[in-house]
């Protein structure tokens, strides 16, 4: 059986990664410094640790893969100057232990803004772009997750915040992930790819906004706020003629009744 590693697979897009890859078929294995809580363990999957940061644990979370699809996250600053380190870290054992393709999940645009953690992400695809063996990067758009958070939070002082004449074309995080599992197990090639995946729609986020007022059922009022940077006021965040999402918000919004 085919064997795929998933660095950062407890995580959101990971763990998503893991549930598509064992639905196809394929053997899995899970890597990351810290064992999900049992809850959360998916079954089938071989959970084991390593860190991308130090290189502990690599080479036998890898051993056996024919491809590992990196979508480890990183938080603060710090994290965020090593995150390109911990890329060529992984690229690096990948290569050594021969595995044949290497996938990055990235973000959309991400070269368009000055944006701490969009710049590491940057960072991180060149050395990607560098690795000796196979690569994919996968630019994704905003999840449908993130915008009902971002949504949920502001609902808190009683506004759903938006900004003003802003687009967005956020996808669901199953569509990744089925995105980085097509491009871990294509026919590889020499080549260093990129390609970007997003949703369905492209609207306003003040319709977003709206999508999820009815949804929930709330009653906080939609605040516009001021758009600090030009990658949401003039639209860099776009990316045209990228929709491989099929699943738009209002009906992810659906699914997620009662859950």
């Amino acid at each position: 059986m085919t064997l795929l590693a998933v660095a950062g697979g407890t995580g959101h897009a990971g763990s998503a990664v893991v549930r598509e890859a064992l639905s196809r078929g394929y053997e899995v294995r899970s890597f990351s410094r810290h064992f999900p809580p049992k809850a959360a363990a998916v079954e089938g999957v071989d959970y084991v640790l390593a860190d991308a940061a130090t290189g502990e644990g690599l080479a036998a979370a890898l051993d056996g893969a024919v491809a590992v699809v990196d979508a480890l996250e990183v938080r603060g600053r710090a994290a965020q100057r090593a995150f390109p380190e911990a890329g060529r870290r992984l690229l690096a054992a990948a290569y050594g232990s021969g595995l044949q393709r290497a996938v990055m999940l990235s973000i959309a645009q991400c070269d368009q803004v000055s944006f701490g953690y969009y710049r590491s992400k940057v960072a991180k695809e060149q050395a990607y772009d560098g690795a000796k063996l196979p690569t994919v990067v996968v630019r994704a758009a905003q999840f449908h997750s993130l915008l009902a958070e971002v949504f949920a939070y502001g609902s808190r002082l009683h506004v759903v915040p938006s900004l003003p004449g802003a687009q967005m074309q956020p996808i669901d995080t199953a569509d990744v992930a089925r995105a980085l599992v097509d491009a871990a197990v294509e026919e590889s090639s020499p080549d260093h790819l990129r390609r970007t995946v997003s949703g369905p729609e492209t609207k306003l986020v003040r319709d977003f906004a709206e999508e999820w007022k009815a949804a929930v059922g709330s009653t906080a009022r939609i605040l516009d706020l001021p758009v600090p940077v030009p990658y949401f006021s003039e639209g860099r965040n776009l990316a045209p003629g990228t929709a491989y999402g099929t699943t738009t918000f209002a009906q992810w919004l659906e699914g997620r009744r009662g859950a």
